[in-house]
């Protein structure tokens, strides 16, 4: 069984405490010759070196302390990434599945000669198809899986998603998963914050452009007046408007993005919830 290092940690620190108020009060009952034994030198000189050693281990364990944490950030990263390439996995064996079953129906109609069925099923498969694949042009394929899933996501939620894309994405492949992570953690708070909006209410903006220096990404969402809170608070390990144990997403994307130099900020002065991520083009390109 793994050993619980926070837990020893604070065992550590206790003992450690104990030891050193012991040989203060050994010293304060010493000046007034109280309670003393002919032994008490030793004693002390013992306590002392007890305690040098501990303060000697506290050193070790804070660097373990420090370790594991790091660890647990990267374990929080990896589960990130994770669960957005079984997204892009799914998306892709969907859309493998659908074609087969659209290709079926099709040949279907073309072989009893129903031709104005033919065209009307085609003419409502390329809507869909333009809906959520051909407005995905962001220059990054995994983006544009990652958006292609969250758009029906969204369309089987009837929630409306505008897609603006105005500029394509230039990325190195060591910065990809990175930012797969940090659009699809915004994109999915986007589309949870509305669930409990009326069909009518539910729609999100996705933004993409770029200036000359910067990567701009935006996201918006009606503002739901239940969760009008400090700007701040969105950005602490844990908060979270949906429950317990949640709220790291935006806390990983603002780690994420402070990573690559970028700043992660939240607008809701005109009556949405706008999370505006700007990530510098050298950063992202390199």
């Amino acid at each position: 069984m793994k050993t619980n290092i926070y837990k020893t940690a604070i065992a550590f620190f206790m003992v450690q405490s104990v030891l050193i108020v012991i040989i203060l009060n050994n010293n304060y009952m010493k000046d007034h010759a109280y309670l003393q034994s002919s032994l008490s030198e030793w004693v002390e000189l013992l306590l002392g070196l007890v305690i040098v050693l501990m303060n000697l281990g506290a050193v070790i364990i804070a660097r373990i302390l420090y370790l594991s944490g790091i660890e647990a950030e990267q374990l929080k990263t990896t589960a990130l990434k994770y669960n957005h390439i079984l997204t892009q996995n799914r998306i892709y064996r969907q859309h493998h599945h659908d074609l087969k079953n659209h290709l079926t129906v099709i040949l279907g109609l073309l072989n009893q000669g129903k031709l104005i069925e033919l065209r009307e099923y085609l003419q409502s498969y390329l809507n869909t198809v333009n809906d959520a694949l051909l407005r995905t042009n962001s220059g990054l394929d995994e983006l544009d899986i990652l958006l292609s899933a969250k758009i029906q996501d969204a369309k089987r939620n009837e929630t409306e998603v505008k897609l603006i894309i105005r500029d394509p994405i230039q990325c190195s492949s060591k910065k990809v998963l990175d930012l797969v992570t940090i659009v699809g953690n915004v994109v999915d708070n986007t589309l949870e914050a509305i669930k409990c909006l009326e069909p009518s209410q539910r729609e999100v903006t996705w933004s993409i452009r770029k200036d000359p220096v910067d990567y701009i990404f935006e996201f918006s969402n009606p503002l739901l007046l239940a969760n009008q809170t400090a700007k701040g608070d969105f950005f602490e390990e844990g908060f979270s408007t949906k429950g317990e144990d949640r709220g790291h997403g935006l806390s990983m994307t603002k780690k994420l993005t402070e990573k690559m130099e970028g700043t992660i900020t939240i607008d809701t002065s005109k009556g949405e919830f706008k999370v505006i991520i700007e990530i510098p083009r050298h950063k992202l390109e390199r």
